[in-house]
């Protein structure tokens, strides 16, 4: 399968659409310099691509470029955004482009993410949370939460109804709203993405986003993954 629903609620979606590169071109990329080059990987060429994450020597796995479509809640998308406008050159960042409300209207009050389990503030990480609320309690949250989800959807369908703009419409959607994009990125910055979204204090959605790009690249760069989760993972 080279899609999955990272938070299974039967609406988020990350899909690999398309690859270029294995981990054969990490190696022959990196020994560009001596003009040598290996037609199948051998125990040597593993041991070079183990070392190269080891010690962070990077630029051989920006050849390794994966395209992805990703259906993500927008909060989710904003804290995904942080990592393309933080990147400099080095890290590959090739492509993003994301659907817009000035464009597309909402017309499903379903298009919201609903958490199914809401978790209780940190009592020591500001930005983060831990452990689930009891049952009632989340009954009652999600519940809440539900509402204002609808009543958002409800406001921006009275907006364009009244004849108001898409552009100015949407600005009552809450962040819970689904939106989607095209990824393209380097294996490198790739890594970099899972290591710090799968890091302690990253928030569980996107960490689920993070996991879900892991799995699905993992087949086409099986000795780099293995490398990345030995050394940094």
């Amino acid at each position: 399968m080279n899609w999955i629903d990272p938070l299974g609620d039967g609406k988020s979606r990350i899909e690999l659409i398309g690859s270029m590169g294995s981990d054969l071109d990490v190696v022959n990329d990196a020994r560009a310099s001596f003009e040598k080059s290996s037609q199948t990987l051998n125990e040597k060429d593993v041991k070079l691509i183990n070392y190269l994450i080891e010690h962070e020597h990077t630029s051989p796995f920006r050849g390794v470029v994966f395209k992805f479509k990703v259906k993500a809640p927008l909060y989710v998308c904003r804290q995904w955004w942080k990592h393309v406008i933080a990147s400099n050159h080095n890290d590959e960042q090739l492509g993003w482009n994301e659907k817009s409300f000035r464009y597309v209207a909402i017309d499903d009050s379903n298009e919201f993410f609903v958490p199914s389990v809401f978790r209780q503030q940190s009592a020591n990480n500001k930005q983060a949370t831990e452990g689930a609320l009891s049952e009632e309690a989340n009954r009652q949250a999600r519940e809440t939460y539900a509402a204002q989800c609808q009543a958002s959807y409800e406001a921006y369908q009275k907006l364009l109804e009244l004849g108001v703009g898409r552009e100015q419409a949407r600005g009552v959607l809450v962040p819970s709203v689904y939106t989607s994009w095209v990824w393209t990125v380097s294996l490198q910055a790739v890594l970099n993405f899972i290591g710090l979204r799968l890091g302690a204090g990253a928030q569980n959605e996107i960490a689920s986003y993070a996991d879900a790009i892991l799995q699905l690249i993992q087949p086409i760069v099986p000795v780099s993954i293995a490398a990345w989760k030995t050394h940094k993972g």
